[in-house]
């Protein structure tokens, strides 16, 4: 029992020290005080995560669908359809206390800190506490997974429940019984609920049982009953949104895709975890799936080597883009197949021990350097505007101009100042769904207004009353309908004038500027 409580508290002492080092980490790199836009979708996550809040905190006295379509239309980021709810649960109940970005960006290092301490607890078992610490100490040092808890994006609880669905999968191979074949199911399908990726953990019961030769568990009831809560709770909202997933889809053949996706995460992998842990990590995470009786723990390394093997099928066969943060949920397993490989040269004696931290000590070195978070200036905007008063007689109407991470960025600073969101004392619109037309991911995009009279006159018809043009964007990137909004707005001084203009950061190191007009 000493052993087992001993862990026990480690584990916890882990999850505390990496709980502080995130905050560390997220204050001093910048993320406490940037805007939501240090990544395209950052803005919608946080504003569907403050809806799900507000309808808990007494939207639920409407009709949910009225809510959602009232909300969007006040706050046109709202991403429920295009993401599953699991995040956005999560998230708007963590901040029903207090519903503040920072809030977010806590969560998010809570997260964190529990995958590390998850993985101090699944390596300390297979190997020593030793081992634990060292695997806990690399992942908690990946630039990946630090970058995660600079944005508001749900990486990282997929990351966590896909974890928790291997290591339930484990428990069934040990000792299998409806009840666990049950909670992997649960498990299963709360990930699927969080992102549509997590589908790879499908094929955790099938790799795993394979890998073990467990072929009589085939018999049992029980094996099949894990698809059962997937089934019933994912599969409808799967179907639900398959049409709206599917706009965000890229559209090439599989054939070229997965040649493109395997050369990309190729080049990407050593970027992201350093050539030392990129050649240790995948050869650990082979031997877990190859070779798990090789291993203390069979059954453990099976439902981790199935774990990499669905998050590696899933980024290579589905056309969802390419991304660095696609590869999160399988980098546990690539940290501790590192430290399984180090772990029988470590506790040979007293020179293996030094070699191997030498080995672990090599990683770090060869790790990127630590993300950094410079997005200002949005937000600034949003505050110099000023907030309309809680008696106002009618609601005023915004319009920001920019790309997505500029217009998510306006509008998640607007509806966390706002307030009263709902109903709501502003609507804010996008200019590239106002002043253009295309689909969710930019394709077919042509103006919507081929003059300055028709734009202006667009204006007048929505009740415009303040336009924020956000001239950060790189002058190659800047939509057509935001060159002739400018110039619309600069020319008609009868009825628009510059109120102020405000500097912008995008990126550390370069700045750009936003021209807020405000109707006379």
């Amino acid at each position: 029992m000493r052993p087992l409580l001993h862990r026990r508290r480690l584990t916890w002492l882990v999850f505390l020290g990496c709980l502080i080092l995130n905050v560390v980490f997220v204050t001093t790199r910048g993320a406490w005080e940037s805007d939501l836009a240090g990544d395209p979708d950052e803005a919608a996550h946080a504003v569907t995560a403050l809806m799900l809040r507000d309808y808990l905190a007494g939207g639920w006295r409407q009709h949910p669908l009225a809510f959602a379509e009232q909300y969007y239309a006040d706050f046109p980021k709202v991403a429920l359809g295009h993401y599953p709810p699991g995040f956005y649960l999560l998230a708007g109940t963590w901040l029903l206390p207090h519903a503040s970005i920072s809030s977010l960006f806590l969560l998010q290092a809570v997260l964190g800190a529990a995958l590390c301490s998850v993985v101090f607890r699944i390596t300390s078992k297979s190997a020593n506490n030793t081992a634990g610490l060292l695997a806990a100490a690399l992942m908690a040092l990946l630039p990946v997974g630090l970058k995660q808890m600079q944005l508001v994006m749900s990486d990282l609880l997929l990351a966590l429940l896909g974890l928790a669905a291997a290591l339930l999968w484990r428990d069934y191979l040990n000792r299998p019984t409806a009840r666990r074949a049950l909670g992997f199911g649960f498990i299963t399908a709360a990930a699927i609920l969080t992102k549509g990726s997590a589908l790879g953990l499908c094929v955790i019961p099938p790799l795993a049982t394979l890998a073990c030769a467990r072929f009589d568990l085939l018999k049992k009831l029980s094996w099949w009953l894990c698809g059962a809560p997937v089934a019933l709770l994912a599969g409808p909202w799967m179907l639900y949104s398959s049409r709206i997933t599917a706009e965000g889809m890229l559209h090439v053949p599989l054939a070229r895709f997965v040649p493109e996706a395997a050369a990309y995460y190729l080049r990407t992998l050593p970027h992201a975890l350093g050539w030392p842990l990129a050649v240790l990590g995948p050869a650990g995470a082979a031997w877990l799936m190859l070779r798990p009786n090789r291993c203390p723990r069979p059954s453990q390394a099976a439902a981790l080597g199935a774990l990499a093997c669905g998050t590696l099928l899933v980024v290579l066969l589905v056309p969802a883009g390419m991304t660095a943060r696609y590869l999160l949920p399988c980098l546990p397993v690539l940290v501790t197949g590192a430290v399984m490989i180090l772990h029988p040269v470590m506790r040979r004696n007293t020179w293996g021990r030094v070699l191997g931290l030498l080995i672990a000590g090599v990683c770090l070195f060869f790790m990127p350097g630590w993300p950094e978070k410079r997005v200002d200036g949005f937000s600034a905007a949003v505050q110099r505007s000023g907030m309309p008063a809680l008696d106002a007689p009618a609601p005023q109407n915004w319009l920001v101009a920019s790309d997505p991470r500029g217009e998510g960025a306006v509008i998640a600073a607007t509806a966390f100042a706002c307030p009263r969101r709902s109903p709501s004392l502003l609507r804010v619109y996008r200019g590239s769904k106002e002043l253009a037309q295309s689909d969710w991911m930019g394709r077919g995009y042509q103006p919507a207004h081929a003059d300055a009279s028709s734009l202006l006159a667009h204006l007048d018809r929505r009740g415009i009353t303040r336009v924020f043009v956000d001239l950060s964007v790189p002058e190659t990137m800047r939509k057509e309908h935001e060159k002739r909004l400018e110039t619309a707005l600069q020319a008609a001084t009868d009825r628009w004038k510059l109120d102020f203009e405000q500097p912008v950061t995008r990126e550390p190191g370069k700045q750009g500027r936003m021209l807020v007009f405000t109707r006379w």
